[in-house]
């Protein structure tokens, strides 16, 4: 697994398919998203990308209905190897 930290770095991966998502903690329904990416990359000779967030964007949009908490499965660094 390779990580980007912006659009620019990322800007040569060929015939990227892609989805978005928070995946804040791979549960069982983030692992059948990630098969399904993997399959469709294959299937059409591309590379899978995961599009992620941080921070958090709730915590972007609407900061002033988190009354200074946000629960997250898995934060940061850990949230990267889990998706490995």
């Amino acid at each position: 697994m390779r990580i980007f930290r912006s659009f620019e770095e990322a800007a040569a991966i060929p015939s990227p398919v892609i989805t978005t998502g928070t995946f804040d903690g791979v549960h069982i329904g983030h692992k059948t998203i990630l098969r399904r990416l993997k399959s469709l990359a294959a299937m059409h000779g591309g590379e899978s990308v995961l599009i992620t967030f941080h921070p958090h964007p709730r915590a972007v949009l609407y900061p002033e209905n988190l009354n200074g908490y946000l629960c997250m499965i898995v934060l940061g660094e850990e949230n990267l190897k889990s998706l490995q």
